[in-house]
C-alpha cells in the first residue's frame, strides 16, 4: 500500500511539471521584452534610476528565494566565504552591465540593442581562452567572425563606417555592456563551483543593486511625479520582478530537466522576440542591415557556443 501511494505521488507529482515546451520557450519570451519594456519607461525615468529601481526590487525576491532554497545560514556563509567575487560578479554583470545597456538604449533603438546585447557568449568565449585556458577550435573562430561581421554591419547600420553620434555611440555602449556581462560569465565559473546558484545570483544582484542606488543618487535627478503615469509604474514594476526574478527562476528549472545545449538554444530566441516586440509595441522600422546583421549574430553566437560545447562535452 505504502509503494502504492508513493507511486501515485510521483505520478501526481509529474503531472503538476511545467511542460518542457513551456520552459523552453518562458525565459527567452520574457527576457525578449525587456529591451522594448527599458526602452518605454526610459523615455521618463533616467536610466540609473531605472536600473537602480529594477534591481532593488529584484533583489529581494531573488534573495528570499536563495534563502528558500539554500537556507539562510549556507545564503550567509556563502558571503564570508566568496565576498570579493560577489563583488566582482555584482559590479559587472549587473552594475556595469545594466548602467551600459539602459544608457545605449536611451540612444539606439530596442531592436539593435537586443541584437549587440545577445554577443555576450562570444566575449565569454575570448575571455574563457584567455583566462580559464579553454580551447579556441575552428568552429568557435568562426563563428567568433561571423558575429563580428554581424556586429559592424548593425552598428555602421550598413555604412560599414562608425557613426559617433546618438545611435552609434548608443550601439558602442550596448556593445561594452555586453562585454561587461562576459567578465560576469566567465568569472562565476569560478564560485559556482562550490556555491548554489541561487545564492550567487542573489548576492550578485544585491551588490549591484547597491553600486546602483548609489550612481542614481548622486549622478541623476529623479524625475517628476507627474511624468510616472501608469503605463510608466506597471512597466517598471514588471521589469524589476518578471525578466529579473521569475525567469532566472524559470531557466534554473530549464537546466534540471535537459541538457545545457539545448536550454542554450531557447536563448538564441531573445534577439527574435525582442525584434517582434521592438515593432510591435514600439513601432521600430528595421532595415535590411538590422535583419542581416541580425542573422549573422546569432549564427555566429551558436556556431561559437554550441560548437565548442558539441566538442568539449560529446554526450550533450
Amino acid at each position: 500500500m505504502t509503494e502504492e501511494r508513493a507511486a501515485k505521488a510521483v505520478a501526481s507529482a509529474k503531472k503538476r511539471q511545467i511542460p518542457i515546451g513551456v520552459l523552453l520557450l518562458l525565459p527567452s519570451l520574457i527576457w525578449s521584452t525587456v529591451f522594448p519594456f527599458s526602452k518605454l519607461v526610459l523615455k521618463v525615468i533616467p536610466p540609473t534610476l531605472l536600473a537602480a529601481l529594477r534591481f532593488s526590487i529584484g533583489a529581494c525576491f531573488l534573495t528570499a528565494y536563495a534563502i528558500y532554497v539554500s537556507g539562510y545560514q549556507r545564503f550567509i556563509s556563502a558571503a564570508q566565504r566568496n565576498w570579493p567575487w560577489f563583488i566582482l560578479l555584482g559590479s559587472s554583470g549587473v552594475f556595469l552591465n545594466n548602467l551600459l545597456q539602459n544608457l545605449g538604449l536611451n540612444l539606439t533603438t530596442a531592436s539593435s540593442g537586443s541584437l549587440l546585447s545577445s554577443v555576450d557568449p562570444i566575449f565569454s568565449v575570448i575571455l574563457s581562452a584567455i583566462f580559464l585556458g579553454e580551447r579556441m577550435n575552428g568552429k568557435k573562430l568562426i563563428g567568433l567572425i561571423t558575429a563580428f561581421i554581424g556586429i559592424f554591419l548593425v552598428t555602421t547600420n550598413g555604412t560599414w563606417v562608425l557613426d559617433w553620434g546618438d545611435s552609434g555611440l548608443g550601439n558602442v555602449l550596448v556593445i561594452a555592456s555586453a562585454l561587461s556581462y562576459s567578465v560576469y560569465t566567465v568569472a562565476s565559473k569560478r564560485v559556482l563551483h562550490h556555491e548554489d546558484p541561487p545564492i550567487v545570483v542573489a548576492w550578485s544582484t544585491i551588490i549591484g543593486a547597491v553600486f546602483l542606488v548609489i550612481v542614481a543618487l548622486f549622478a541623476e535627478a529623479a524625475p517628476s511625479w507627474t511624468q510616472i503615469t501608469t503605463p510608466i509604474l506597471l512597466s517598471t514594476l514588471y521589469l524589476s520582478i518578471v525578466p529579473t526574478s521569475v525567469s532566472v527562476v524559470a531557466y534554473a528549472y530549464l537546466l534540471q530537466r535537459v541538457q545545457a545545449s539545448l536550454a542554450a538554444i531557447s536563448l538564441f530566441l531573445i534577439p527574435a522576440f525582442s525584434i517582434i516586440w521592438s515593432v510591435l509595441l514600439l513601432r521600430e522600422q528595421l532595415g535590411w542591415p538590422t535583419l542581416a546583421g541580425g542573422a549573422l549574430i546569432i549564427a555566429g553566437v551558436a556556431l561559437a557556443v554550441l560548437g565548442g560545447r558539441q566538442q568539449n562535452s560529446p554526450t550533450q
